[in-house]
């Protein structure tokens, strides 16, 4: 079926055009489009960073929508159901989008907010707790509250057996927002104080657990010098080049690295519908941090949304690309 798709057709340029979005098999749902995230790999697909080809192609993997068809052998929704998708397929930002069944959570009847239903970015944080398996009273630093650590924030102050929680984040505006989470600690890295609790860390010996979302080499290289001996070094970004470490020290401190991408986990798919739990509960609230939001007809307000998606300017966190 012919469909109208964000494409990235040259350096920096979005444009509609037709994509065949498959028929569901046996297992399969298709999904008319409501709204669609703005993944930070979004916006590095628009600047033709790790594309899957040559330009144009169409992009997307957080989907919200309205099931249209259903493959015979798919249980867990019915046609009509407003869902959710957080696997599956990379896109989704078209009219119409096909996907495996264990893709989609059913969102409630009542949805009619689709931007604030984007939830694929917070199974992603889900999946990386989980697998870190933090301790009972951990003193877990995280570098970097952007969109992903302040659902990072949530879980940790709401839902885990950390400790001390120890918050660097170079933004002021992102500050304030993670001070609202209640961590321990809120620091400015390159600020006296910040600089002070950093050699503090580091001459205690480090934390227990040091999460990497500054996705920056030298957010990198913070995480790194603050992990323990024998510690975790959770890498939550998606480096888009290559990173150094010192293997000395890895090997003699005996760190454990996570790279905790969704890919991480072999049984992902199962981490999606208990996200949905965990939101339903109140212990993430995503739609609180959508700041920003164009119609996918929108020449303009879609090059503003992916500029902003790039730069972090007008006080950005999470942008949603709007079908309805």
């Amino acid at each position: 079926m012919l469909a109208k798709g964000v494409f990235v057709t040259e350096y920096m340029k979005l444009g509609l055009m037709d994509y065949d979005v498959p028929e569901p098999s046996f297992n399969d749902v298709m999904v008319q489009t409501k709204s669609c995230g703005v993944c930070c790999w979004d916006s590095w697909l628009y600047r033709g960073v790790n594309a899957p080809g040559p330009m144009p192609y169409v992009i997307g993997h957080e989907g919200v929508g309205i099931v249209v068809k259903t493959g015979a052998g798919v249980k867990n929704v019915a046609v009509g159901d407003k869902v959710f998708c957080a696997s599956g397929s990379n896109e989704m930002m078209c009219e119409y989008f096909t996907v495996p069944s264990d893709c989609v959570v059913k969102l409630p009847d009542d949805t009619t907010d689709w931007a604030k239903a984007v939830i694929e970015p917070n199974c992603c944080v889900v999946n990386l707790l989980y697998k870190t398996n933090i301790e009972p009273g951990d003193h877990v630093v995280l570098v970097g509250a952007g969109y992903m650590g302040q659902l990072t924030l949530m879980g940790l102050t709401r839902a885990s057996q950390a400790g001390r929680i120890t918050v660097f984040e170079l933004r002021e505006d992102r500050r304030k927002m993670a001070e609202a989470y209640g961590p321990t600690e809120v620091l400015d890295p390159e600020s006296a104080e910040g600089k002070r609790v950093i050699a503090e860390i580091q001459a205690k010996g480090g934390a227990d657990v040091v999460i990497d979302f500054g996705a920056s080499d030298s957010g990198f290289h913070l995480a790194d010098s603050m992990t323990k001996q024998a510690g975790k070094l959770v890498i939550g970004s998606f480096h888009r080049g290559s990173v150094t470490f010192d293997g000395t020290k890895w090997h003699l401190g005996g760190l454990t690295v996570y790279n905790l991408s969704p890919m991480s986990n072999a049984h992902y798919t199962e981490i999606i519908p208990r996200t949905y739990e965990l939101i339903k509960r109140g212990i993430y609230e995503p739609g609180k941090l959508m700041t920003h939001t164009a119609h996918y007809q929108d020449a303009a307000g879609m090059e503003n949304l992916f500029q902003r998606a790039v730069d972090k300017g007008d006080n950005y966190i999470k942008g949603a690309v709007l079908f309805d």
